[in-house]
């Protein structure tokens, strides 16, 4: 009976300790691959027998790819294919890749992943097939053009911000001859929303630093020719002038122009101000005024004198004449006859008269 039941426990801690080892023998096929898709995996599981395994399929679980998962790649160095589409991953860490030197195809796809340290990719100098396909990623790092072995890069469903930056690396990739999905297309800023990435391209320089030429010493007459360009190309944002592009002609004489119109504007400011003051006293001060002819005034009237004798008494009588001078056709040295003087001259030959007869 005893027998019996030690038999039992043998065979419980047997059949516990199998269980509890990971079933790599299983998973791992002959072809080196090992696929642990649909686990619900919030971790990379590590590699703890070192068995060769040159594919690795963790599609469709949780994986975050944080510091424990980097430590868990690094177990396999013999990866040649790692796809890690459809977990949760939201931003790629710097050199969590850096274990893998064999590693030529990573797919990434259908992720969260908004954002791709500088050194991501550091470390993978074996790839030749990038797949970030349906993420929200605006741009790339530069120094994914340092990848010399690339040749085939999946852009497509990412909400792209087409600026210069992401365009010259395209466009150098593009020199590089790497294939780039043709569907990616930008979603910003707006006025390129909807254009296709790789038509976008031209739009700034695609020249790399190492293609530049040396500089040269720049003379008086290239200054001139510098400042003569137009300012909007020399201050676009986040772009370049392309080799198609022809600077424009200068437009010094619209300088010019401007210039003269504001020296004359500011002459004419300064004038107006001296002689303004002056210029309002005398408008103000003029009074036009229509002379007129008042026709009912008293014409002047003409008043003579008489002078008589009455009972040996001079009286002098004052009488009113109604003769007045008229204006208009008479001349200016006409004589009129005073008859002030006329009636005294004929009073004095009456009073002569008056005597001789007494």
């Amino acid at each position: 009976m005893m027998d019996g039941c030690w038999t039992f426990l043998l065979l419980l801690g047997l059949s516990a300790v199998v269980t509890g080892q990971p079933r790599q023998d299983v998973e791992t096929d002959a072809s080196g691959v090992r696929n642990l898709t649909g686990r619900l995996l919030q971790l990379i599981p590590p590699n703890h027998n070192s068995s060769n395994v040159s594919t690795l399929l963790i599609k469709g679980n949780q994986i975050t790819l944080n510091e424990t998962d980097r430590q868990a790649l690094a177990t396999y160095p013999t990866l040649v294919e790692l796809h890690l589409g459809g977990n949760r991953v939201t931003a790629v860490p710097a050199r969590c890749f850096s274990g893998l030197s064999r590693l030529r195809v990573l797919s990434l796809a259908r992720n969260r992943i908004s954002s791709l340290d500088p050194e991501a990719l550091s470390g993978l100098d074996a790839l030749e097939e990038l797949d970030l396909s349906n993420n929200n990623l605006t741009e790339l790092p530069a120094k994914m053009t340092e990848l010399k072995t690339l040749k085939i890069l999946r852009l497509e469903e990412n909400p792209w911000n087409c600026s210069c930056p992401l365009l010259n690396a395209i466009g150098r990739l593009k020199e590089a001859h790497v294939i780039i999905g043709t569907t990616a297309s930008c979603s910003s800023p707006a006025e390129r929303q909807g254009r296709k990435l790789l038509d976008s391209i031209n739009l700034c320089s695609t020249s790399s630093p190492g293609q530049n030429p040396p500089p040269t010493p720049v003379t008086s007459q290239q200054t001139k020719g510098i400042s003569n360009m137009p300012a909007t190309a020399a201050t676009s944002p986040n772009c370049t002038i392309s080799k198609d592009q022809k600077p424009a002609p200068g437009n010094t004489w619209k300088f010019t122009a401007c210039v003269a119109a504001l020296a004359l504007t500011t002459c004419m400011l300064i004038l107006a101000a001296i002689k303004g003051p002056s210029w309002y006293k005398r408008i103000h001060n003029y009074r036009h005024r229509r002379l007129h002819h008042d026709d009912d005034d008293e014409e002047p009237q003409t008043v003579s004198a008489v002078f008589r004798e009455t009972r040996g008494q001079r009286t002098f009588m004052f009488e009113e004449l109604s003769h007045q001078v008229e204006e208009g056709d008479e001349e200016e040295d006409a004589y009129f006859e005073d008859p002030y003087i006329k009636k005294a001259e004929d009073a004095d030959e009456e009073i002569v008269g008056g005597t001789e007869a007494h």
